[in-house]
């Protein structure tokens, strides 16, 4: 019994764990080179999408740009179009007279020889004309817009016109499915260089929506007063507006001088009190500065006061004031001064009364 000898097991046990363990470690070699070509194939890829298409290589000035038309380049109209030329909208431009437009032109404008072409293509055509007869003319006449408008195209009517013609406008160019849009404006000559006009519209708020971007270049104050007509109405009441406080300006200057008061005095009290105001403002320019440029003609608030004064008794409503301001216009305009600013009545009442307007 003490000679039998037993098996060592132990040894073969260790023996088979040598052997397991190369064959455990042997997978894991084999995993290990394939990580680093992940991120090579990655960084192949990358590159691809770097060379900008046509699209974004496309910068936004030279995006299609809403095509505009503008007609009537007179005291307003030029400075009108030249601010939307600076906005870079792509402009095609008609006047009566050629040679009004030949700035306009260098600066990038396209001159049409009639209305119809200078709406032809375009999606807003803005009007810019004197009265009632030439927008009824460049609308409707020989060569006219609506030969020219496309469908779906806005027209933008930014001329002092009577609320009618308005009516008249839209209902005719909606046959030619052409939205009509009233935008009557107000400020100076300067505003309109500046884009800084304060633009009343009249017609649908979708309309609105479409050509917003084009009366935004110029004039970031945009009322949107109502329906078509109201736009028109609401002009008509801000110029008697002017025009009656123009002509009590002319009066209250012509006593204040008389009397002996220096003018310089008169204004210093003026500005510091309760009227000191834009048209005050631009009264005292024609003073200091008598026959200058003209912000408004006389000739077209005489316009304006007598579609002022037929709107009125269409309403059945007294406008002794405004009937009394036009009177004085008339005398003006009778005395060939038509085409000077319409604050030439207040040199017309300095004669009058018999002082010099400086001095």
């Amino acid at each position: 019994m003490a000679t039998k000898r037993k098996p060592k097991p132990k040894a073969k046990r260790k023996a088979g764990k040598a052997k397991a363990k190369p064959q455990r470690s042997a997978p894991k070699s084999k995993k290990v080179p394939p990580k680093p070509k992940k991120p090579e194939a990655k960084a192949a890829t990358k590159p691809a999408p770097k060379p900008p298409t046509p699209r974004q290589r496309r910068s936004k000035p030279s995006r299609k740009r809403t095509k505009v038309g503008f007609i009537g380049l007179g005291t307003m109209g030029v400075p009108m179009a030249s601010t939307l030329l600076k906005a870079r909208f792509p402009l095609q431009v008609w006047n009566r007279t050629p040679e009004k437009a030949r700035d306009l032109v260098q600066e990038g404008a396209v001159l049409a020889p009639t209305p119809a072409l200078a709406a032809k293509g375009t999606d807003v055509v803005i009007v810019m004309v004197a009265d009632d007869a030439a927008l009824d003319t460049v609308l409707f006449g020989e060569g006219g817009l609506s030969r020219g408008l496309k469908r779906g195209a806005v027209l933008v009517n930014c001329s002092t016109t009577s609320p009618g013609i308005g009516f008249r406008a839209a209902t005719a160019l909606r046959s030619l499915s052409v939205r009509y849009l009233e935008a009557p404006v107000m400020r100076s000559v300067h505003a309109a260089r500046e884009g800084a006009l304060q633009i009343l519209v009249g017609g649908s708020a979708s309309d609105l929506a479409k050509v917003r971007t084009v009366l935004e270049a110029l004039g970031a104050d945009i009322h949107h007063v109502g329906d078509i007509g109201r736009a028109a109405t609401m002009k008509l009441a801000c110029n008697l507006l002017v025009a009656t406080l123009t002509q009590a300006f002319a009066e209250a200057f012509v006593m204040v001088r008389k009397s002996g008061v220096p003018f310089e005095t008169m204004m210093e009290v003026l500005h510091a009190g309760p009227l000191n105001c834009q048209v005050v403002r631009d009264a005292e320019q024609i003073v200091v500065n008598p026959g200058g440029r003209p912000n408004y003609v006389l000739r077209h608030m005489l316009k304006d006061l007598n579609l002022a004064l037929e709107l009125g008794q269409q309403l059945d409503v007294p406008a002794p004031l405004t009937a009394t301001v036009r009177q004085l216009l008339s005398a003006a305009d009778n005395l060939g001064r038509g085409n000077e600013d319409f604050g030439a009545i207040i040199e017309l009442m300095a004669e009058w009364a018999g002082v010099t307007m400086r001095g």
